[in-house]
């Protein structure tokens, strides 16, 4: 089997996201860009609890197959971000509740927590595009474009789409977006949280060196 190795380390991270509950059925997907050039990505419609190495797809930069079963349907946007954002390896589309949540309602998630901080927070909602379409690749290229240090956005009526050095960071991302949106939304029902002021951002950046 070509590409063994990345094959095998986009499944095991599949297997953490299903575990964590950022992705199901074959709801979201998983890529990451490998040394040539080439991307292994998810394919479409496989559900990610029986998935085998072998069957994640290999396509290039323009979504073109070339081995394995047919890509994810959000092929598009995956091969715009690397296109376009080349600092940009990894990428983890989750389809998780809390994020679909915050992104049915269309405000952006303020920098509340850590977790969110560490995504890049504010997290934007990005305008509506038809998931599959390379119109949702161009708005998540123009966001995160205009905003280098962002880490997360979310798609309207959709979910999250977390991008990384690396498919553990990708992951990383994807999850700390997850739990600062839940812990967000907790605190909403209880309250008014409180954002983080900026000399509190400045404080935390210096003592992470970030």
């Amino acid at each position: 089997m070509i590409y063994q190795f990345i094959r095998e380390q986009v499944l095991e991270t599949v297997l953490k996201a299903v575990e964590a509950n950022l992705i199901r059925l074959s709801a979201g997907n998983i890529s990451t860009r490998a040394e040539d050039g080439l991307v292994a990505i998810t394919p479409s419609g496989v559900k990610y609890r029986g998935m085998l190495a072998e069957d994640i797809s290999i396509i290039d930069l323009n979504g073109e197959l070339i081995d394995g079963p047919p890509p994810s349907s959000e092929t598009p946007m995956h091969t715009a971000i690397y296109r376009n954002v080349p600092h940009v390896n990894s990428i983890c589309h989750a389809h998780s509740p809390y994020a679909i949540t915050f992104a049915m309602l269309g405000d952006d998630i303020p920098a509340v927590n850590l977790e969110l901080m560490f995504c890049g927070a504010p997290i934007p909602v990005a305008p509506w595009a038809c998931p599959g379409t390379p119109t949702a690749g161009e708005i998540a290229v123009a966001i995160y474009k205009q905003r280098p240090e962002l880490k997360v956005l979310l798609l309207r009526q959709h979910g999250l789409v977390a991008i990384g050095e690396n498919l553990e960071n990708a992951f990383d991302m994807a999850l700390n977006a997850e739990v600062g949106c839940q812990t967000y939304y907790q605190a909403r029902l209880l309250g008014q949280p409180l954002s983080l002021t900026h000399e509190q951002l400045a404080e935390i950046r210096e003592a992470y060196n970030l």
